[in-house]
């Protein structure tokens, strides 16, 4: 049985974000990181207090990813953009390679352009990391659309 991590990226534990990923993975044994538990120095800014190993370590043992994230201004919220920028040339983002991608995004109203750059991103992070991307929806904040179109397998 693959194990799944919901990685909830929204500042919002209980948040949309989160009610459509539970609601998205509610047949499915799985596993919530919330994102915001974790401090995340910013590029170059790395400090003791950086907390990205512990993600890695919750990482590692996952065979399947849910990035779930709202939308703020035309992107991905903050907290997944951090983790992504993080990435170059960080020595743990080698436990990335082989894993299953699934990403969500949710927003007040998404228009084509949002939508291109997310799945852009997420085609991006998934070819660098060595990752399989299953899929990417993004949606309106109801999630109908994320709840209908996504299948975690």
């Amino acid at each position: 049985m693959k194990k799944i991590l919901f990685l909830n990226c929204s500042p919002n534990e209980s948040g949309n974000t989160y009610t459509i990923g539970e609601k998205l993975l509610e047949s499915k044994e799985h596993e919530v990181l919330q994102m915001v538990d974790y401090h995340v120095c910013q590029y170059g800014q790395v400090t003791e207090e950086d907390e990205i190993s512990k993600i890695f370590s919750k990482i590692d043992e996952a065979d399947v990813l849910v990035f779930g994230a709202p939308v703020y201004w035309y992107t991905v919220g903050g907290l997944l953009k951090t983790f992504i920028d993080r990435l170059y040339m960080l020595p743990e983002a080698e436990k990335l390679q082989g894993k299953e991608m699934y990403l969500f995004a949710q927003g007040s109203a998404p228009d084509e352009a949002t939508k291109e750059s997310i799945t852009f991103l997420a085609n991006r992070v998934a070819s660098l990391m060595g990752m399989d991307l299953k899929s990417v929806v993004v949606d309106n904040s109801s999630g109908s659309r994320i709840l209908k179109e996504m299948t975690i397998e």
